[in-house]
C-alpha cells in the first residue's frame, strides 16, 4: 500500500464468470452466454458511499445501470448489463440477451457501442473535457486481467483502472465567493517547462493489459457543479496520469457572480489506480484571485433618421417649399411615427411644424426646436431635432454644434439661409448601455463648381474628427444619422471621412453592409440613384429603393476597448412613408452587446 499525504490507492478486485447449461423453449440445447459476477470490493468509482477499509482500500459499488463490454471467442464486444436495477451494490451478476458461446478473451468497462466492430486490442475511449460532479464518475476506464477459472469452470478477472482520479475538495467559507452557487472548476495544467499536459481527451486501447495510446488531447477539465459553496463540496473526475511531479495546476472557480482562480505545484506524479486530493480551502491561498464576473446582457434598440421636409410652404409671400406635407402632412407624419414606434428618431428640416410632428408622438422625449425659417437669407436655426421613445430610452443631454465652413447662397443651395451642424445626444438604453448619437444636416451637392463639394468635406471631416475624439474620451459606441446630401460615389469619404477615426475604431453602415455586402461603392463612379427618383445625370444607375444610395444615412462606430458594443440587424429605407415627404426615413435596428460586472452585497 502506497502511502502519500494526498494519495490514496484504489485497489481492483475480481469478477467470476460463470457459465451453465440450459435448455430453451424450443427444446435446442445450447450454452447459454456466460454470466459475470462481481464480488467483493470492486473498482467502480461509485466512490463516497463507504469508507476505506483498514488497508485504506476504497470500498466502491456497482450501479443499476452498469455495463460491460465482453469478447468471447471471437464474437466482438458483447453487452453485458448489471442484472441488480434496485441499489448500488458490491455484489452483483452481469448478464447478456446475446446468443454467443465460448471462451472469454477479454472484458472492460464502460461498454462503448463505438467498438462494436473493433478489436480488442486496439479500443476507442475519451476521457471527457467536461465532467459533471454528481455523484458518479466520467471516463472511467477498466481493463480485466484474467485470474484463473473458478470452481464451476467460470472465469475470474481482476479489473484495474486505466487512468487516475483527481479529487476536489472545496471550501469557500471566508471568501466572496460563500454562499454562492459553483457552477464550475477549471483545472489547466502545465508541465513544469510550460508545454501543456495531456488531462483528457481521447485515445486507444487494449483490453488485454491497459496500455493505451492518446490521441486528440487536452490540458483543460471542466467540472460542472451545481452546489451552493457553504462548506466543503467534494467531486471526482478522471485524468489521464500524464501530471508530473512540479506541473502547474491552476484551478478556475465560477458562480454566478465571480470567478476565482489560484495556481498550486503539483507535489506528485500521476500515477494509474491513484486518486489525488486536492485540499482547496480558498481562503488559505495567499494567492487567490477573486474577480466579479462579467455576463453579456443583449438587447435591441431602432434607430431611425427622417428628412420631414418640413420648410414653409411660402415666406412672406414667396413659395419656397408649396409642394411640402404642410401642417396636415406633417401630422400625418407624426401618427406614422407613434405608430412604428421607433426608439430613437433623428429629424431633418423640422421647421415651420414642430407642433405637428409632436402632435401624435406623446410617449417621447423631443431635443431643442430652434425654430422655423422667416427670412430668405439668413435664420438661427439648424432645423435639426432628436426625440427618444421614454419606454424604452433617454436622452441625457444636448450639444448643438455649427459646421465652420458653408457654401452656397439662396440661389445655389440656400446652405448660408440657416446654422448647418449636427448634434450630440448621449442615449441611455439600458442600465449601463450608453450610445452617442449625432444628428447632422450637411451643406447641400451641386454639379456646378467645386465650393460645395469642398463645403461637405470640410463638414465630413469636422463631423468625424469630433465623434472619434468623443468615442476615444466615453469609451462607448456612437451612431451618426442624418441628411448627409453626400454619396460614396460622388465625395471622397475616405480622405476626408474614414481616416479621421481613431484607427482603434470600427465603423460600418448597414446600407453598405446588408444591400452591397460590404463593398462599398468606388469614389468616383456613376451614382447608385433609387428607382423612385429620376436620375440627375444620364450616367446615372437605378437601384431599387433598398440597393440605391440616398443621402439619409446611419453610419455606427464601436470603439473595442468598451463594455458597449453595437451592431445593425438590417437596412430599411421605409417605403411605408412615400408620399408623406420627400425623404423616406431610414430605420435600422441594432442589437447592443453589454458586458456587466456584478457586486456582491
Amino acid at each position: 500500500m502506497r502511502t502519500r499525504d494526498i494519495v490514496l490507492a484504489i485497489l481492483a478486485a475480481g469478477l467470476a464468470v460463470c457459465c451453465s447449461k440450459e435448455q430453451n423453449a424450443a427444446d435446442d440445447v445450447r450454452e447459454e452466454a456466460p454470466k459475470i459476477f462481481a464480488e467483493g470490493l470492486t473498482t467502480r468509482t461509485s466512490i463516497g458511499m463507504a469508507e476505506a477499509d483498514e488497508d485504506g482500500n476504497v470500498p466502491v459499488l456497482w450501479t443499476p445501470d452498469d455495463q460491460l463490454g465482453v469478447y468471447i471467442g471471437t464474437k466482438l464486444n458483447v453487452l453485458y448489463t448489471n442484472a441488480e436495477k434496485e441499489q448500488n451494490v458490491p455484489e452483483t451478476s452481469f448478464e447478456t440477451t446475446a446468443n454467443v458461446s465460448g471462451d472469454i478473451s477479454a472484458v472492460y468497462y464502460p461498454y462503448d457501442s463505438v467498438n462494436s466492430l473493433r478489436s480488442y486490442t486496439a479500443l476507442a475511449g475519451n476521457v471527457p473535457a467536461e465532467q459533471a460532479m454528481n455523484g458518479m464518475i466520467s471516463g472511467d476506464y477498466k481493463w480485466g486481467e484474467y485470474r484463473g477459472n473458478t470452481e464451476d469452470g467460470g472465469h475470474r478477472f481482476k479489473f484495474h483502472n486505466m487512468f487516475s482520479l483527481v479529487k476536489f475538495d472545496i471550501d469557500a467559507r471566508g471568501t466572496a465567493l460563500e454562499g454562492e452557487v459553483l457552477e464550475s472548476v477549471v483545472l489547466t495544467v502545465n508541465h513544469a517547462d510550460g508545454t501543456p499536459a495531456a488531462v483528457t481527451g481521447d485515445f486507444t486501447f487494449n483490453a488485454l493489459d491497459g496500455s493505451y495510446t492518446l490521441g486528440s488531447v487536452s490540458n483543460i477539465l471542466t467540472t460542472t457543479w451545481d452546489e451552493t459553496l457553504d462548506g466543503t463540496l467534494s467531486g471526482f473526475a478522471s485524468v489521464f496520469p500524464e501530471i508530473g511531479k512540479g506541473d502547474k495546476l491552476t484551478f478556475s472557480f465560477e458562480t454566478a457572480n465571480y470567478i476565482a482562480t489560484l495556481t498550486v505545484t503539483s507535489q506528485a506524479a500521476f500515477e494509474p489506480e491513484m486518486y489525488y486530493t486536492f485540499p482547496l480551502r480558498l481562503a488559505g491561498f495567499s494567492k487567490l484571485n477573486i474577480t466579479e464576473k462579467q455576463t453579456l446582457v443583449t438587447g435591441t434598440f431602432t434607430a431611425a433618421t427622417y428628412n420631414i421636409d418640413g420648410l414653409p410652404k411660402k415666406v412672406s409671400v414667396i413659395t419656397i417649399n408649396g409642394d411640402g406635407p404642410g401642417s396636415d402632412g406633417t401630422k400625418t407624419i407624426s401618427s406614422a411615427i407613434a405608430k412604428e414606434g421607433w426608439d430613437i428618431v433623428g429629424f431633418s428640416e423640422d421647421f415651420a411644424y414642430h407642433t405637428e410632428l409632436t402632435s401624435a408622438m406623446g410617449d417621447y422625449t423631443f431635443g431643442k426646436h430652434r425654430g422655423s425659417v422667416s427670412s430668405i437669407t439668413s435664420n438661427n436655426t439648424d432645423g435639426l431635432c432628436f426625440a427618444t421613445r421614454n419606454a424604452t430610452c433617454s436622452y441625457l443631454s444636448e450639444t448643438i454644434e455649427e459646421y465652420d465652413l458653408d457654401y452656397g447662397g439662396i440661389s445655389s443651395g440656400a446652405n448660408t439661409c440657416i446654422k448647418k451642424g449636427f448634434r450630440h445626444y448621449p442615449v441611455k438604453i439600458a442600465e449601463g448601455v450608453v450610445i452617442d448619437v449625432y444628428v447632422t444636416h450637411m451643406n447641400t451637392y451641386s454639379s456646378s463648381g467645386s465650393g460645395h463639394i469642398n463645403a461637405q468635406h470640410a463638414q465630413l471631416a469636422e463631423l468625424a474628427t469630433y465623434v472619434s475624439k468623443k468615442a476615444i474620451e466615453n469609451c462607448r459606441p456612437a451612431i451618426i444619422m442624418g441628411d448627409t446630401n453626400c454619396r460614396y460615389t460622388r465625395h471622397d469619404f475616405q480622405t476626408y471621412f474614414w481616416s479621421k477615426f481613431d484607427s482603434s475604431l470600427t465603423y460600418n453602415d448597414p446600407w453598405v453592409d446588408y444591400m452591397w455586402n460590404g463593398v462599398y461603392p468606388a469614389y468616383p463612379s456613376d451614382s447608385l440613384v433609387v428607382e423612385d427618383a429620376s436620375g440627375t445625370d444620364s450616367s446615372d444607375i437605378i437601384c431599387d429603393s433598398q440597393k440605391g444610395e440616398v443621402v439619409d444615412k446611419v453610419i455606427y462606430i464601436n470603439n473595442p476597448a468598451s463594455d458597449v458594443q453595437i451592431s445593425a440587424n438590417g437596412y430599411l429605407r421605409d417605403e411605408k412613408f412615400r408620399g408623406l415627404a420627400d425623404h423616406w426615413p431610414i430605420v435600422i435596428q441594432f442589437t447592443y452587446r453589454f458586458l456587466t460586472n456584478h457586486t456582491k452585497n
